[in-house]
Parts: structure tokens; C-alpha cells; sequence
């Protein structure tokens, strides 16, 4: 007689819920201290994403986020307009601008984020230290999964 597999104790569908759930309320949170800086979301996630990835060009950028160049290069104005971003002439390619985020796009990320992970902190001090370890290394496998995922990513045609 064969041993039944062991109970997985939540189902796909609920963990996928709890997920979609987790990440709306990151959002939520987040929102209100990115527009207390004066940023939207689609160029917060722009300069966000531009200072931690290190990319340095706007087709990079585009192709990053998965939007389309003159998407990007609108985003980009604003935060260029806006003190958070600087452009630069490539000093190896005339026809190529370099992208660098400027000591207020820096202080921007600085602010944002030290509010929303002291908001964070305060819950994650609740739960037992091994509940801890184990959502930290799932979530890290979750999102090295889904970063993987995206890089071979297919645009869907839209109806």
C-alpha cells in the first residue's frame, strides 16, 4: 500500500490569491508616499527601476519594463523635467543618451522606501522568526521564477 502524498494544506488557487493580495496591498501602501513626492506610478517604477537595475539607456529601459520606447521616453521627460533624472551624451556613441538618476531621484527612492519598509517592519515583528525564514525564501524563489519568466516573456496580441 502506498503512502498518500502529504497534504500541500493550501490550494493553488488560494496561494495565488493570497499573492495577487499581498502584492495590491504593497501598492496601496506604497501609492500614497510616492505621491507625497510629487511621482505617479508608472514614472515611480521608472526611476525605481532605472536606479536598481543599472541600466543606462532608454532602449534598455523599455525593454526592462516590457513598455514601448516612446513610452519610456515620455516617462523619462517628466523625471528628467523634474530634477529626479539627468541625460547625458554617451561619450562612446554620439547618437546614444546615457541615463543617470540624479541625488534627488536618489533621495526620492530613499524616502519612499524607508516609510514603507518601516510600515512593513512593524508587521513582519509579529510573526515568529522562522515563519520569517521561510517566506523570505519563498518569496525569493517566487520572484527569481517570475523574473525568469519574464525574460522570455511573449507580448500577447490584443483583441
Amino acid at each position: 500500500m502506498s503512502t498518500p502524498a502529504p497534504s500541500r494544506g493550501v490550494s493553488e488557487a488560494d496561494l495565488l490569491e493570497a499573492i495577487r493580495d499581498a502584492s495590491q496591498t504593497v501598492v496601496h501602501l506604497l501609492m500614497p508616499r510616492v505621491a507625497a513626492e510629487g511621482l505617479i506610478a508608472p514614472t515611480f517604477w521608472h526611476l525605481h527601476h532605472l536606479e536598481r537595475s543599472g541600466v543606462k539607456h532608454p532602449g534598455e529601459l523599455s525593454r526592462l519594463l516590457g513598455i514601448t520606447p516612446a513610452t519610456c521616453t515620455g516617462s523619462i521627460d517628466q523625471l528628467v523635467e523634474r530634477g529626479y533624472v539627468a541625460r547625458h551624451p554617451s561619450a562612446t556613441d554620439r547618437r546614444q543618451v546615457v541615463l543617470e538618476v540624479t541625488p534627488k531621484g536618489r533621495r526620492t527612492l530613499e524616502t519612499v522606501w524607508r516609510g514603507f519598509n518601516a510600515s512593513l517592519a512593524e508587521v513582519l515583528a509579529t510573526l515568529p522568526p522562522r515563519d520569517l525564514d521561510v517566506t523570505a525564501r519563498t518569496l525569493r524563489t517566487i520572484t527569481a521564477s517570475l523574473r525568469k519568466a519574464a525574460e522570455h516573456r511573449v507580448p500577447e496580441a490584443r483583441a
